[in-house]
C-alpha cells in the first residue's frame, strides 16, 4: 500500500493547524532523502546506507508510506550487510514509489483541503 489511509486521518485529528503542510514539507525532503541513499552506495558505504535508510523509514513511517517502509527495511538490511550490489537493485525502484507517494499525498490535499 502507497500511503496507510489511517494514518493521515489520524494526523489529522492530533493536529489543530492541519497536516497539508507537513505534507508539502515531506515531500520536498525527498530529494534529499534520495541523495542520501545514492551517496552511500556511491561511495560503497554499508553503514551510510543503514543511516540513511534508517532515517527515511522513520520520516515514511510517520506519514504512513508504507511501501516506502518496507524498502528502507530491505535497505537497512542490506546496508548492514554491506550488500550494496543488491541495494543498487533495490534503490531503482524508490524513485517509482516516491512519484506514486506524491500523487497519493497531493490527492489527500485535494480530497482534505484545508483553510
Amino acid at each position: 500500500m502507497i500511503l496507510s489511509p489511517t494514518m493521515l486521518a489520524s494526523k489529522r485529528l492530533e493536529m489543530r493547524d492541519g497536516v497539508n503542510w507537513l505534507i508539502d514539507l515531506f515531500i520536498s525532503e525527498f530529494p534529499n532523502y534520495f541523495q542520501e541513499l545514492k551517496l552511500a552506495i556511491d561511495i560503497k558505504d554499508g553503514d551510510e546506507l543503514y543511516l540513511a535508510s534508517h532515517k527515511f523509514k522513520g520520516a515514511c513511517s510517520s506519514m504512513g508510506a508504507d511501501d516506502l517502509v518496507e524498502i528502507c527495511k530491505q535497505l537497512e538490511i542490506l546496508g548492514k550487510n554491506n550488500n550494496l550490489a543488491e541495494a543498487t537493485m533495490i534503490i531503482e525502484e524508490v524513485p517509482k514509489n516516491i512519484e506514486l507517494l506524491i500523487m497519493a499525498l497531493e490527492q489527500e490535499k485535494i480530497d482534505y483541503p484545508e483553510e
